[in-house]
């Protein structure tokens, strides 16, 4: 409940990780409508379309990317908005799905 209050409070969430095999963090930010950036490098990366992505080391893109967050409102809104929509749609039963389908498909070939 805190991590939620804290993020609810934040402007922006930046996640400049290394490696992360699949960061959640982020997404638990736009859930709650908070922009944010991310790593090229991490694994949520791949299906995030939504979130800023920078490489981890470039600290000035990544500077640039949270001044553009909090000076243009418009940005911000999309962000906000469309990051939750993104996020509200990932869900365990479709991912689950997925597996079923590949799984029916090559039993039945």
């Amino acid at each position: 409940k805190q991590v939620y209050e804290m993020l609810k409070a934040s402007d922006v969430y930046v996640m400049p990780s290394v490696s992360e095999p699949f960061g959640i963090s982020p997404l638990e930010a736009m859930q709650v409508g908070v922009p944010s950036i991310i790593s090229k490098q991490s694994g949520c990366a791949e299906i995030l379309t939504n979130a800023i992505k920078t490489d981890y080391w470039d600290v000035d893109a990544m500077a640039d990317a949270i001044y553009s967050i909090i000076t243009y409102p418009a940005m911000y809104q999309q962000l906000k908005i469309e990051g939750k929509k993104e996020v509200d749609e990932i869900k365990w039963v479709y991912a689950g799905q997925k597996v079923i389908d590949i799984y029916n498909k090559v039993i039945h070939r």
